[in-house]
């Protein structure tokens, strides 16, 4: 499902990255590259001229471990685990990162009209996409109402104040799930560890996130590659340049299964509580933070063609949308996704 790319081209699509030794050189570039597993999907980081590789290793690895334990469903001691088993009004101790995933979760679902919502974690399992197995029979009407009254992002509260940082909830049995967020937190919280450590050039993907830094002015920016949303075979759907920005790619054309000749797909839309159905396939967007990019794909990826392509134009996004219509693709891309294209 994955693989590895050289030449600086990477293929951005949910999965990307495949077939990894542990660790090697390009001697050519004189590029370290490490890789490895994280949250159910691949990472890479590249970095050009590294002295001081076991350390910056162990940062990196010790990082994306701290990550999926904060953000992991199946720990039964992550954070998000210990905010779900929680009664009502409750109070759950955050840290700052948690605190800034969810305030961006709650941006998101604002903007797509509840469409995107973290707390559909029970709709999610229900349909076999989260800790459950997946189901043999449609799950009948009266168990999507009831899992969807255990549901909405209004029953979240953040709280801020002197002592720290809180989340809460004014119903019982309400669950999250952060899945959508975790890879370009997961490559933001690398970027500001390597800038810690005095790394400023540097190429990191986790999943579907690739974020580029680049140090110098006149360095070229790297050329990153847009998968055709096929899940048989790899192939480049287009080009596009990367500079000190980060790009995220949804899809409906890796993660689903079929049950009784209907296609089931891994994204819920919280207003219905069922699979998306729509033609639109697959979501980039180009941002300055990875969480940002990674945000809205998937929110926009809900919304379907149309009300995607009017949201993106509204908040002057860098979109490209692909739909598919039987075996045909067609691709439509926003004012500013097109000053990334390479031509």
């Amino acid at each position: 499902m994955y693989s590895k790319i050289i030449l600086n081209i990477f293929i951005c699509s949910i999965l990307i990255l495949n077939n990894f030794h542990h660790q090697y050189l390009d001697k050519k570039e004189n590029v370290t590259i490490f890789t490895g597993k994280t949250m159910g999907t691949y990472w890479q980081v590249k970095i050009p001229n590294l002295k001081n590789k076991i350390y910056i290793k162990t940062l990196i690895e010790k990082c994306l471990y701290e990550d999926e334990k904060m953000l992991s469903s199946w720990e039964k001691n992550s954070l998000v685990s210990k905010f779900n088993k929680l009664k009502k009004n409750q109070l759950q101790i955050i840290n700052k990162n948690f605190y800034h995933i969810i305030s961006s979760a709650m941006k998101i679902n604002k903007k797509t009209n509840g469409k995107l919502d973290i707390t559909i974690s029970r709709l999610i399992n229900i349909w076999g996409f989260g800790i459950k197995k997946k189901p043999t029979s449609f799950p009948s009407s009266k168990t999507i109402k009831k899992n969807l009254s255990l549901s909405g992002t209004q029953h979240l509260k953040l709280i801020k104040n002197f002592f720290g940082f809180y989340l809460t909830k004014d119903i019982d049995d309400i669950e999250i799930n952060l899945s959508t967020f975790g890879e370009g937190f997961a490559v933001d919280h690398l970027s500001y560890t390597l800038k810690k450590n005095g790394i400023n050039n540097y190429t990191i993907s986790v999943g579907g996130t690739v974020l580029v830094k680049l140090k110098k002015y006149e360095e070229k920016p790297k050329i990153i590659a847009i998968q055709k949303p096929i899940d048989q075979k790899k192939s480049i759907h287009l080009l596009i340049y990367l500079k000190n920005n980060a790009i995220s790619t949804a899809g409906t054309y890796r993660n689903y299964y079929y049950l009784k000749k209907h296609r089931i797909s891994h994204l819920i839309n919280a207003n219905t509580g069922r699979p998306i159905t729509h033609n639109l396939v697959s979501v980039s967007v180009i941002s300055l933070t990875a969480l940002e990019a990674d945000s809205w794909d998937t929110g926009l990826l809900i919304l379907g063609f149309k009300k995607a392509k009017k949201l993106a134009l509204k908040e002057e996004l860098a979109v490209c949308l692909i739909t598919k219509e039987k075996n045909v693709f067609s691709t439509w891309t926003s004012p500013k996704f097109q000053n990334f294209l390479v031509h």
